[in-house]
């Protein structure tokens, strides 16, 4: 097998399983990723189905664009579930402050969750945070606290 370093761009994509897609910079990238996050809500919910994404921690770029989005289009988010991806613990295998600037609980309540028009957000229950003291949302091989 080739080295990716050294494949030329032409080549670049030929054999992937999945669409390649270049993309300009950082804002192009929040951007698009902001509007397949819309694109397949609005379309779930015409189809009547349910949402489910898995929102990490990085890239956070793309989460004040979703907000702008959903608010301009007035987007339901009722039938949406986000598991959020990951969050810090303190040596005790507790959250961390919400207050912190490292705490993901934190920065998705602030840039996202309070920013959606309140008609429109998911409710708490369906912003889903692995709990470390629950193995069953954690994992397997987790050891709860």
């Amino acid at each position: 097998m080739a080295s990716y370093y050294q494949i030329s761009a032409q080549d670049l994509g030929k054999e992937a399983k999945i669409p390649l897609v270049k993309l300009g910079d950082s804002g192009e990238v929040f951007y698009e990723m902001a509007l397949e996050m819309v694109q397949t809500i609005r379309q779930h919910n015409a189809e009547g189905k349910k949402t489910v994404f898995i929102c990490p921690v990085g890239p956070v770029g793309q989460y004040p664009i979703f907000v702008r989005l959903v608010n301009q289009e007035r987007l339901s988010l009722r039938n949406c579930w986000f598991i959020n991806m990951d969050e810090y613990l303190n040596d005790d295998e507790t959250y961390i402050e919400e207050s912190s600037k490292l705490s993901f609980h934190g920065f998705m309540n602030r840039t996202v969750y309070s920013q959606i028009d309140p008609e429109l957000v998911m409710p708490p229950e369906q912003r889903i945070f692995p709990d470390p003291k629950d193995s069953r949302l954690c994992g397997p091989n987790h050891r709860a606290a």
